[in-house]
């Protein structure tokens, strides 16, 4: 069986840096080859230029095809995710994927993600790589169907 691959930006908060390789290598298992072109502590960015940082995120989710973002906690409020979010979204053809961290029953999704993603799932191999291949699954964090939002997608 050949694999599924996906050029794919994995936008998270720093504290989550070990979902990004768990998330990796729950697709992996299951038949889908993610190509990440994220920033990990396994790449780290020693930017500190705000200017710069926006230039190196926006070259690497222009590359990918498609976002994931990972829903933590913490997500919700975090700068950097929110830009990445809305930088993708100028993209028309570009999917935006949320998907729950594991245990994030009770946490709120960033607006621009309720607002810009294509599907939200939970952390689950076949709705995730069902989501990268364009199905528009709206889930909560326990993988429960959710009434799907309707998107506002504006081309630049």
């Amino acid at each position: 069986m050949m694999a599924d691959n996906h050029n794919v930006f994995i936008s998270h908060r720093h504290e989550d840096d070990a979902l990004v390789g768990q998330l990796k290598d729950l697709l992996a298992k299951n038949g889908a080859e993610v190509r990440d072109s994220s920033v990990t502590s396994e790449n780290p960015n020693q930017a500190t230029s705000e200017a710069y940082i926006r230039q190196i995120l926006a070259e690497r989710i222009t590359w990918a095809g498609k976002m994931i973002v990972i829903i933590s906690p913490d997500t919700r409020n975090h700068d950097w995710v929110s830009w990445e979010i809305e930088y993708a979204n100028r993209f028309p053809d570009k999917r935006i994927i949320g998907v729950w961290a594991p245990g994030a029953a009770g946490v709120d999704m960033p607006a621009e993600l309720d607002e810009y993603a294509d599907a939200v799932v939970g952390w689950n191999s076949k709705a995730i790589i069902d989501a990268l291949n364009g199905a528009d699954n709206w889930q909560g964090p326990d993988g429960e169907k959710v009434p799907p939002r309707s998107i506002k997608r504006l081309s630049c």
